[in-house]
């Protein structure tokens, strides 16, 4: 279902003025509003006005912080731009100290809306205290989720990581439609604020683009270092491998050339036991024939008769 430009305006006109509303009376304001367009024949823009959903406390909260306090939801925005735009740049303590500042800034806005709540006569929880703060944080690590804040039709609180895109559909009143609130032709309740809250925004994002282009250069040129630095530990390896090798070579030929020698003394050796043996046999033979010639030479002197 397309409303048209001017069906968007309208849209936007209606969902200004009714988020601009305490949360008790919007349901019945939004109804009425329906009906009115569709009495007027402009059926399209009833039903994508009773589609609007009431706004949580928190984000009531931050819609009235948005209109009433929009100088504040900028400085929120800016800080955001400059911590995105630190991470790879700073060192740890500057980053640190943006830290500390980032939630000093925070709490301090939360409080502020907290006051607003009060100035109304109503309590805000811890818990909602909370998530306007954490809606707060978002807005400054998610330059989307800082044009969300900048709208002023919040209907939702919502978290942001700075990684994952948010799925603003669910946490801003009729995206389609929506402008950030101060933008020309805004409607009724649209803070001054809002203009500089999405030219932040803007900022924000060719701040982040920027920030992650230098991150990948700088990324880039660490790897090409560690990579020149690995490959000549590499080249000083190979260098010291053949070397070693080199001498392992020579080892091994000295090694060789004194096993043939040792195996030629061992051949010779062999050939002098083998000699020794020959000459061990033939003496052990003449020893034997000579034991023989002399048993022989015994019996035959036994045999003489004895001498007179």
């Amino acid at each position: 279902m397309s409303l048209g430009s001017a069906g968007a305006d309208d849209l936007h006109t209606l969902a200004a003025a009714l988020y601009a509303l305490p949360p008790e009376e919007f349901t019945a304001a939004r109804n009425a509003r329906s009906s009115a367009a569709r009495d007027a024949g402009a059926r399209d823009l009833a039903a994508a006005v009773k589609a609007l959903r009431r706004p949580t406390a928190g984000a009531w909260l931050l819609n009235r912080l948005v209109r009433e306090h929009p100088d504040e939801v900028d400085d929120v925005l800016a800080l955001g731009v400059r911590l995105r735009a630190a991470q790879g740049t700073l060192g740890a303590a500057e980053l640190r100290a943006l830290d500390t500042q980032r939630r000093a800034l925070t709490r301090a806005v939360a409080q502020r809306a907290a006051a607003l709540a009060r100035d109304a006569g109503r309590t805000v929880t811890p818990a909602v205290l909370a998530a306007v703060e954490e809606t707060l944080r978002s807005a400054m690590v998610d330059p989307d989720a800082g044009a969300a804040l900048a709208t002023g039709l919040l209907v939702d609180t919502f978290s942001a990581s700075g990684l994952d895109p948010v799925d603003l559909s669910s946490v801003v009143a009729a995206p389609g439609a929506a402008r950030p609130a101060g933008t020309p032709g805004a409607g009724p309740g649209a803070g001054p604020g809002g203009r500089r809250g999405a030219s932040a925004a803007r900022a924000a994002r060719e701040e982040q683009a920027r920030a992650q282009a230098r991150r990948a250069h700088d990324e880039a040129h660490a790897a090409l270092v560690a990579a020149t630095e690995a490959a000549d530990a590499a080249r000083q390896r190979a260098t010291a491998a053949r070397r070693r090798r080199e001498e392992l070579d020579r080892d091994l030929d000295r090694a060789r050339r004194a096993m043939a020698e040792l195996e030629e003394r061992v051949a010779d050796a062999a050939e002098a036991e083998s000699a020794a043996r020959r000459s061990q046999l033939a003496a052990t033979r003449d020893e034997r024939a000579a034991h023989d010639a002399a048993a022989r030479a015994r019996r035959a002197l036994e045999r003489l008769p004895p001498s007179v």
